[in-house]
């Protein structure tokens, strides 16, 4: 069974490093999201986001590493900008919304961002946090776009997450109508009571299965930031070895919908 990570921050660790933590663990590929991004300011004050770690890490091992972008959403150039995300070798998609523009999600600031993803066919990411509202309104307007829901769109008061598990499910299942719509199943640990392997969560995951279906939902560790909660073989191996889940289950959650959703072609030898 392959395994793709959808997101993980391998610039906190290193490529060489992050190479021995995804083979100690069994992960095949992983997409890098660059983080704390790196950022350049333009002398007309618009924001440009740069990759040379991902784009290194894609270099060097194009089979187990593609990566996100980000966009400033005042950017004047942001089609152009849009129109060559894809282009680059192992860049997937753009991430919204994730943890420092709360505020411009509140303000409905990403329009701009979203008419060219649409127009360029690049898939968007985003964490709603506590905004759901305006994450539904994008996912109604822009219809052509496929979003992806980071995190199982949990809040972001992490001390009550064990406390929400089915108000966060219910929330996330809300979603499930809209067919641009899909799940990153990272940081759900957190949601649990219980230690590993989580077994309120996994009684939640059913309904979450039936109501997007396994090829829209992709299983995420985002391992250096839950280490506080749960290390990252807890975060695959909860579902690797669930009872409740079929062989062709796990394969779509933890790899195939990642593969088919970002659009990212598996290679003969995965991991070189």
């Amino acid at each position: 069974m392959e395994i793709v990570d959808s997101q993980v921050h391998a610039n906190q660790r290193g490529i060489d490093q992050s190479i021995a933590i995804m083979d100690a663990v069994g992960v095949n590929a992983a997409v890098i999201d660059v983080w704390p991004p790196v950022r350049k300011k333009l002398p007309d004050g618009t924001v440009r986001f740069e990759y040379a770690f991902a784009e290194e890490a894609v270099a060097r091992f194009p089979d187990r590493f593609a990566y996100i972008a980000r966009f400033d959403p005042n950017d004047p150039d942001i089609d152009n900008q849009m129109a060559h995300v894809r282009s680059a070798p192992g860049r997937l998609c753009i991430r919204i919304a994730s943890g420092f523009d709360f505020k411009i999600l509140k303000e409905r600031g990403h329009q701009r961002v979203l008419m060219a993803a649409g127009k360029h066919d690049v898939p968007v990411m985003i964490y709603p946090g506590d905004e759901h509202e305006p994450v539904i309104e994008y996912v109604r307007k822009f219809d052509t776009v496929q979003f992806i829901i980071d995190h199982v769109g949990m809040g972001v008061d992490r001390a009550s997450l064990p406390d929400r598990l089915q108000a966060t499910i219910d929330q996330l299942i809300a979603y499930a109508k809209y067919p641009n719509t899909c799940v990153k199943w990272g940081h759900a640990p957190r949601l649990s009571s219980q230690p590993f392997p989580f077994k309120d969560l996994l009684a939640q995951l059913p309904r979450v299965i039936d109501a997007f279906g396994v090829n829209r939902l992709m299983w995420a560790s985002d391992y250096t930031v839950t280490v506080d909660h749960h290390t990252y073989a807890e975060s695959l191996f909860c579902l690797r070895c669930a009872d409740g889940l079929s062989d062709s289950d796990k394969e779509w959650i933890l790899g195939k919908t990642a593969r088919q959703i970002l659009r990212w072609p598996r290679t003969d030898n995965p991991r070189k």
